[in-house]
């Protein structure tokens, strides 16, 4: 009899420790399921963002350089100076040139004088020329009534001839003097524009955004060639981004999308933006530099987003001009924008293949390099896929859904199809999204926090 109570008892001790094992393990006494994040589908408004870096940039930005060579004996800026057009910003050493003006202006004086007086001796050869012509013709009338010699009336012949040549002469003469005139007045005219180049003046308003040179330098230029760059003026009352945009991305960028733009110096605050040029490898739209580039061998297009000067007129006050070119910078371009359409979490949104053996993540969620050329060239693969969702019902077990997508921002996706608003979709976690929940999958819906607790 003891022999069987003790028996009884191991069994008994036995059993209960089984219970306890199978209840730590959560076989009963807890609610069963995979323990995942849910979500309702409901209407919200999306906008689908492009976000591209890029940096800071005046939208005008004028090269001074000279046009002549010389030494800079003056320098009336500093960088960061706000400017007015016609105003004087340097001047370069001018004796020579005050010389070479001088010169130029004692060339026109003594052509002018030499035509002058060509034109005196030009009188008095057409009375000789007139005087020879009336002897002749005398002549000519005595040698005719044979009054004279043949030699007389030769020697008539010869004088007339003599000062009709002397006169043409005297006329041609004085014409290349008046050309010689002109080529001197040619040489004043370059003289006193040299000269005045030597003061370099603000060819627009703005400020003087970079100083090349120092006062005691030497600077080259010539009308022909750019001469060495002095400083650059910007107007600084149009400030654009130009960021890069990747080849996937430029088709959904237009001209006049609005933009969100933040730049490093001002990390607190986000700056109203509006797209004004996209550049083209095709009709070479941008400039500076501004066509498509490889970068690690992703093709990118210049995107140009002017920043209203609304946004940031209370840093105007300030002091200096809030923005310097160069400065690092931020842009989220609005591509698209739907209101009040239905939308889930990204995260709640896979591929699964038609057989449901397999699963890939839908567009917007992560991929590494090799998953995405992996799935750039298996086309046929992608036609065994399909986008789903995974819906909970009221008994906790999950059931896979088909739907067709729309636009996204960087939480939510529209749903255009194959959900209602109010059906509780499973966000999370990423594996079991994109791999282990299967229709009729039962699941615990936790928080967020609690997901990876062991209890």
């Amino acid at each position: 009899m003891k022999k069987k109570t003790k028996w009884l008892l191991i069994g008994i001790v036995a059993l209960l420790i089984i219970l306890v094992v199978l209840s730590k393990m959560g076989t009963f006494g807890k609610a069963e399921g995979l323990k995942v994040t849910a979500e309702k589908a409901q209407n919200r408004t999306i906008i689908e963002l492009v976000n591209a870096s890029g940096k800071v940039y005046p939208e005008v930005e004028v090269k001074v350089s000279p046009d002549i060579s010389g030494e800079i004996t003056e320098l009336t800026v500093a960088e960061g100076d706000t400017v007015k057009k016609g105003q004087l910003l340097a001047r370069i050493y001018a004796d020579i040139y005050n010389i070479q003006r001088n010169q130029a202006a004692s060339g026109v004086a003594q052509s002018q004088a030499q035509v002058a007086n060509s034109q005196a001796a030009l009188a008095a050869l057409k009375a000789q020329q007139e005087q020879a012509k009336k002897t002749y013709d005398m002549q000519k009338k005595l040698f005719d009534d044979k009054v004279i010699s043949q030699s007389e009336f030769n020697i008539a012949d010869a004088n007339y001839k003599a000062a009709q040549a002397n006169y043409n002469a005297a006329v041609q003469g004085i014409r290349g003097g008046q050309a010689g005139v002109q080529t001197a007045v040619s040489s004043l005219d370059k003289a006193n524009k040299d000269l005045s180049r030597t003061a370099i003046l603000a060819p627009m308003d703005g400020v003087v955004s970079l100083l090349n040179v120092k006062k005691g330098e030497s600077v080259a230029g010539n009308s022909f060639n750019v001469g060495t760059e002095i400083l650059r003026i910007a107007d600084m009352d149009k400030i654009e981004i130009r960021v890069d945009v990747g080849e996937n991305d430029i088709p959904k960028v237009k001209l006049g999308d609005s933009a969100l733009v933040t730049i490093d110096a001002y990390s607190d605050r986000k700056f109203k933006g509006i797209v004004t040029q996209i550049a083209s490898s095709n009709n070479g739209a941008a400039t500076s530099g501004a066509l498509a580039g490889a970068t690690n061998d992703v093709t990118q297009y210049k995107v140009f987003i002017r920043i209203l000067a609304d946004s940031y007129r209370d840093l105007l006050g300030k002091g200096n001009f809030p923005f310097r070119p160069g400065m690092s910078a931020n842009a989220d371009i609005q591509t698209r924008r739907q209101i009040n359409v239905l939308s889930v979490p990204i995260n709640a949104v896979t591929t699964r293949d038609k057989s449901d053996s397999t699963a890939a993540p839908v567009a917007g969620k992560k991929k590494d390099d090799a998953e995405i050329k992996a799935n750039e060239s298996s086309t046929s693969d992608m036609d065994d896929l399909e986008v789903v969702v995974f819906v909970k019902d009221s008994a906790d077990k999950v059931s896979k859904v088909k739907v067709t997508t729309g636009i996204q921002d960087i939480n939510f996706i529209e749903i255009t199809s194959g959900l209602k608003p109010g059906q509780m979709v499973i966000s999370g976690p990423y594996e079991a999204v994109s791999k282990t929940l299967k229709k009729g999958t039962k699941v615990k819906v936790v928080d967020k926090k609690d997901l990876f607790n062991e209890k």
